[in-house]
């Protein structure tokens, strides 16, 4: 146990003191929720559980350190933290926000691995998450249940984690607007909703299945404002892709359309399962993929931002040289399993996006020669704290792997 100044030490057996009439409230992660005196009396083993959860609540209450770090923070034998971390999962308002703490931050799941398990141990059944009997696993599904429930939109979910199962998705859509017309995101303001529905059917009557021919696309001219198209012929689906340019306000997106009876939120290659992916790479501020805008699953579309294409230096079909530009995927829990080719990636730099600076250590990668990919259809997804819950998840279909 870390041995506090004598100040720091009163003044929180004076907090604890209060917290025992009233309970402690832990704000730190906006969860409202009360501890109820039961918890500082505890025991197990000889170790008084009272004294773990009062240094616990102090680094979560008076430090705002998230729940993870904060057990971490914590020394003690290996047995006493890993019957401490079964008591706090077995507890649903604390495991809520130990848990929360965890999925909140993907990029950190490596780290927390190794350093829990040089806390409680490598045999420990706390951090074998996938197997039914882990208390994690148990936590963990509870948490799922009341994160879905608490959800107002379907991007809270999808920034958790890609593989949300498609019927999942459409019932809590279904159960936030009364309607099954799913959407994610939102239309780019310089496209307004009108002009949309106008350029929609414009499009539509370019599009083209399989082989593609290059052609003009003329201007679209709504309400005075100027729309200008390109038409992009890679590719040999069904799907068509458009750059969208809006010269009013210099700024320019990507359409994907497809046609709606192939819509799907699980098929492979299917539009809906892209902006799972795409939304959970967007919403956790990736440097590696291009933003998703939004996507209309009753229509089959998506908008993105445009990506400038600078070609690569090192044109290759060579996973092993396609993962090393793409390092925010794997801290992502995402792998890379396949490519149609490289003309799905383009080199980062200054100039990539326009909203460069909301990414993920943007500066950085432009240094270290990273990639950001445009088609995101060939991955699939892990996550050691993110098991699968039944009735919720889906492994992403591995698309390219189904013909091999």
């Amino acid at each position: 146990m870390k041995i506090l100044s004598i100040q720091q030490t009163t003044d929180n057996l004076n907090i604890n003191r209060r917290q025992r009439k009233q309970g402690s409230c832990n704000n730190s992660l906006r969860l409202q929720n009360c501890y109820p005196s039961y918890y500082y009396l505890t025991s197990f083993r000889g170790a008084n559980i009272g004294k773990m959860y009062e240094e616990y609540n102090w680094y979560i209450n008076q430090d705002k350190v998230p729940a993870i770090m904060s057990f971490l923070k914590i020394s003690a034998p290996k047995e006493e933290l890993d019957e401490f971390l079964t008591h706090i999962l077995n507890t649903k308002d604390r495991s809520y926000e130990l848990i929360d703490s965890i999925v909140s931050a993907p990029r950190e799941t490596g780290n927390i691995l190794r350093k829990l398990s040089e806390k409680v141990g490598v045999n420990s059944k706390n951090i074998m998450t996938f197997y039914p009997d882990s208390p994690y696993n148990k936590a963990y599904t509870n948490y799922i249940e009341e994160k879905y429930k608490r959800a107002n939109t379907l991007s809270e979910l999808l920034k958790i984690r890609p593989d949300w199962a498609g019927e999942a998705l459409m019932k809590k859509y279904v159960s936030l607007t009364g309607n099954n017309h799913l959407k994610i995101g939102n239309i780019p303001k310089q496209i307004p909703k009108e002009h949309l529905e106008q350029i929609l059917p414009y499009l539509k009557s370019k599009m083209e299945v399989g082989l593609k021919s290059r052609k003009e696309i003329d201007d679209l001219v709504i309400d005075g404002r100027t729309y200008k198209f390109i038409y992009y012929t890679e590719g040999k689906s069904s799907k068509n892709v458009f750059k969208i340019e809006v010269p009013a306000f210099m700024k320019k997106y990507v359409l994907k359309i497809d046609s709606p009876d192939k819509r799907s939120l699980d098929a492979p290659f299917a539009l809906g399962t892209l902006a799972k992916i795409d939304k959970y790479l967007t919403a956790n501020r990736s440097r590696n993929s291009a933003p998703l805008c939004y996507y209309d699953h009753e229509e089959n579309y998506s908008i993105y931002k445009y990506i400038k294409h600078t070609h690569i230096d090192e044109p290759s079909n060579n996973l092993t040289i396609i993962k090393k530009h793409l390092p925010d995927f794997q801290a992502l829990g995402l792998d890379y399993n396949y490519t149609v080719g490289y003309k799905n990636f383009f080199k980062l730099n200054e100039h990539s996006i326009d909203t460069h600076y909301h990414m993920e250590g943007f500066d950085e990668a432009v240094h270290q020669n990273e990639w950001i990919s445009v088609d995101n259809d060939h991955v699939t997804y892990s996550n050691r704290f993110n098991p699968n819950v039944n009735g919720y998840h889906k492994a992403l279909p591995n698309a390219m792997g189904m013909f091999f």
